[in-house]
Parts: structure tokens; C-alpha cells; sequence
């Protein structure tokens, strides 16, 4: 053999392992990323004065565990604190837990629904081995949805709002299963789950990066049995024939807002958007929260009549 070929083939040899390397650490990061602790959330939300404890347990509540389709645990609370039958189902981000939903549940049981709050899979007390980013935790949303139907009147009616990762799943939910829920509200969700890995690779490095990504799904297939190109909002959303209010700040440098204008876009009426100035990634709340209201509760008045 040649020198050049020898070369060549050690050479080709050398960048087959090392991407392979790369996927399976970039799957290993993404599938077990490390979770925040319960207690740091509950200081942090305690602190920015959007969660009080004492308060919340006050509620009438049902803290329940809900059997899954894939043999695990969905740890979900039932607060009910109104006498109606409107319901909000709140879906968290992702390293997060249902302790970052109160806020939320707050604003809503003010406006006289009832709520539930839940931890994905492999978040908080819900079992599960590893994070897809929305292609199992729809089935886990189902779940949760099912049950209310189920235990708490087959006339109740409801609303479902998701941020980040929970808004991917909400809409996953909504385009490709049962879409039990009457609206929709989407906070800070991606378009597609490999543009939101390749908007997170390009902050490290360019080099390679879809390469990357391809072998990372590899292992993503063998390690979960999911491909990251099935995690696409975007691909189901004209499914989606209810309500949807899309929320995004511009300055969100994690998930670029221009991906929530992409599914606003395509998503067919009825449908309502809106891009606070002010606020990074699922921030919108945080820094605009009277404006978060009003913009909510004057989509439900006029797309849902609640």
C-alpha cells in the first residue's frame, strides 16, 4: 500500500472515533444531563417572591402517583382550589421540576381555574431512565391528561401550558395524540430538537457539529430508541386545530425566538403570539409578569370564552 493511501485510511480511521467519541458524550450529556436539586429551585423561587410555600400546601391538593406507560411513576399534584371544572395542566422545563410550575399555578387559580402540576420524566419524583426532550414525556402528558378526565369529572375542561421542553412536549401532544385540551399555551418552545442541539453546539464549537449530531442520534436510537428528527414540533403543529398562544422573548439566547415565529407561522388560525423585549430563556414571566397575565387571560377571553 502507498504511503498517501496508509495515510489516508489512518486519517479517515482517526476521525471515525473521534466522532463516534463526540456522539456518545454529546448523547451521555443530553439523555443524563444533571438535574437541579429541589430545594435550589423552591430558594430560588421563595426569594424572587413567586413561590410561598406555606401558602401552596394551604390548597387543596392531591399529590398522586400516576402509573406510565413505561413502567414508572408520574409524580403529579391536583389543585383545586376553585369551584369549577376549567383545569390548567402546567408542563416544566427542562432540568427543572413542578415546584418551577407554582408560579404559574398562582396566576391561574387567581383567574379561577383549577391546576396541575406534574414532574416530566426523569425530573423530580417521576421515574424514567432517560430525557427525550418531549418524544416519550408526550405520552406521560396524555397520561396526566387522561387521569383528570378519569378522576375528576369526564365534564371538565382543559388548558394546557408548557415552557421550554414542556411546551415541545405540549405541542407533540397536541399534534400527534389525543388532544383532549380546548388551548394552548406555548412558552419558549423549539422548532425542531436538532436545531435547538445545533444552536447548543455552535456555542462551543463549529467544527463538526453536524456531524456530531448525526452520531449523537446514533446513540440516541441505540441508547433510548428515539431520533432526535422526530422531536419536531414544528413537523406536526398545522395538526393542531385549537387555540395556541405562542410566547417568546427576543432576547432568549438558548432557544432563539425566531424558532417560536417559525411554528407561529405555520401553526394554521386560531392562534396568537407575543415577543416580550425584556427577558433570556423562560423569562418572559419573570420580568413582565402583568403583562404575561393580561396577554394570557385575554387569549383564553377571546379564543376559548372561559
Amino acid at each position: 500500500m502507498k504511503p498517501f493511501a496508509a495515510w489516508l485510511i489512518a486519517l479517515i480511521g482517526s476521525l471515525v472515533v473521534l466522532f463516534v467519541s463526540l456522539g456518545y458524550y454529546a448523547s451521555s450529556q443530553i439523555l443524563f444531563f444533571k438535574l437541579r436539586d429541589v430545594e435550589v429551585i423552591k430558594r430560588r423561587e421563595t426569594r424572587a417572591k413567586r413561590l410561598n410555600m406555606e401558602v401552596f400546601q394551604s390548597l387543596p391538593q392531591d399529590d398522586i402517583l400516576i402509573p406510565s406507560k413505561f413502567d414508572y411513576s408520574i409524580n403529579a399534584i391536583f389543585v383545586y382550589p376553585n369551584e369549577t371544572n376549567k383545569w390548567m395542566v402546567l408542563c416544566h422545563g427542562v432540568t427543572e421540576n413542578k415546584i418551577s410550575s407554582i408560579k404559574y399555578l398562582n396566576m391561574f387559580t387567581d383567574m379561577g381555574y383549577n391546576c396541575v402540576i406534574y414532574d416530566a420524566r426523569r425530573h423530580g419524583n417521576t421515574g424514567g431512565a432517560h430525557s427525550t426532550y418531549g418524544f416519550y414525556e408526550k405520552y406521560d402528558l396524555e397520561t396526566v391528561v387522561d387521569y383528570l378526565f378519569d378522576h375528576y369529572g369526564p365534564d371538565v375542561e382543559v388548558g394546557i401550558h408548557g415552557e421550554s421542553m414542556g411546551a415541545a412536549t405540549m405541542l407533540l401532544y397536541a399534534g400527534e395524540l389525543s388532544n383532549r385540551a380546548k388551548f394552548y399555551i406555548s412558552d419558549a418552545s423549539f422548532s425542531t430538537f436538532g436545531d435547538e442541539l445545533t444552536n447548543i453546539f455552535s456555542q462551543y464549537t463549529k467544527i463538526g457539529s453536524p456531524i456530531v449530531l448525526l452520531f449523537a442520534n446514533i446513540f440516541f436510537r441505540i441508547r433510548s430508541r428515539f431520533s432526535l428528527f422526530k422531536v419536531s414540533p414544528i413537523r406536526v403543529i398545522d395538526q393542531i386545530r385549537q387555540p395556541v398562544l405562542f410566547i417568546h422573548s427576543k432576547p432568549d439566547k438558548f432557544i432563539p425566538y425566531t424558532q417560536t415565529e417559525q411554528l407561529y407561522k405555520k401553526k394554521k388560525p386560531p392562534k396568537a403570539a407575543w415577543y416580550p423585549e425584556r427577558g433570556g430563556h423562560v423569562e418572559s414571566f419573570n420580568r413582565n409578569p402583568e403583562k404575561y397575565r393580561k396577554v394570557v387571560a385575554s387569549f383564553i377571553a377571546n379564543h376559548v370564552g372561559w
